[in-house]
């Protein structure tokens, strides 16, 4: 490591991660469009950026875990103007954290969770309120993304 005019320069290092064939579980999803989401239902996050392991169903909204491990889940909420929202991050009908997005304004909120999953649980997006919802996307801002970590 040296010093100049304040600065510090260290050499680079690169982390090198092998991933075995069949192994790997990672996904990102996108709403491709401003969309409405009814009462308690799921978001169908529509625009596959990545799907390795094809553990997204985007017909569905729902993640499957394909391996007892732990994962990273992230999610990110913008709001139309109009209505505040509240997404539910949801695993097997459980709760596991809330986002919210204030109304006449364009907060963007955002969570990511490392849980431990089991073969076959199910984590999808949810709206949280008892009454329909508008998101506001350009295929941008609403993103639903879990990569495995490691498995167990």
């Amino acid at each position: 490591m040296r010093s100049n005019n304040n600065c510090i320069f260290a050499p680079l290092f690169f982390l090198h991660i092998t991933v075995q064939k069949g192994n790997a579980v990672a996904f990102t999803a996108i709403l491709s469009k401003h969309t409405v989401v009814s009462s308690k239902a799921i978001v169908k996050y529509d625009h596959i950026l990545s799907n390795v392991g094809g553990a997204y169903h985007p017909s569905t909204g729902i993640f499957t875990a394909p391996y007892k491990g732990i994962y990273s889940i992230s999610c990110s909420l913008l709001s139309e103007t109009s209505n505040g929202v509240n997404l539910q991050i949801t695993k097997n009908g459980a709760k596991m954290s809330i986002l919210y997005s204030a109304p006449s304004t364009y907060p963007h909120a955002g969570q990511t969770l490392q849980l431990l999953l089991n073969k076959g649980d199910k984590i999808w997006i949810q709206n949280y309120k008892a009454k329909e919802v508008k998101l506001h996307d350009y295929s941008a801002y609403n993103v639903f993304s879990g990569a495995l970590i490691t498995r167990l």
